[in-house]
């Protein structure tokens, strides 16, 4: 069984969408919620700190929500 040309670039077109879909959608929701949050815990950790707690959550939540999607 051959390929038309283009079948494989269209699921590799799919997976990158659904990627940044969920990038965008957990961008959107970490941003303001780490606005509110930064005010609360910046006696107890720094900028860079609380971005690197902020990071790997919103990575932990985006590649969550890609394995249901993707």
């Amino acid at each position: 069984m051959t390929k038309n040309w283009g079948e494989g670039r269209d699921m590799l077109d799919r997976a990158i969408l659904i990627r940044l879909l969920c990038v965008a959608f957990v961008a959107a929701i970490m941003l303001p919620v780490g606005g509110l949050l930064f005010p609360y815990v910046s006696a107890e950790l720094t900028g860079i700190q609380f971005q690197a707690i902020e990071a790997v959550v919103s990575a932990t939540i985006g590649f969550g929500i890609y394995s249901l999607f993707g």
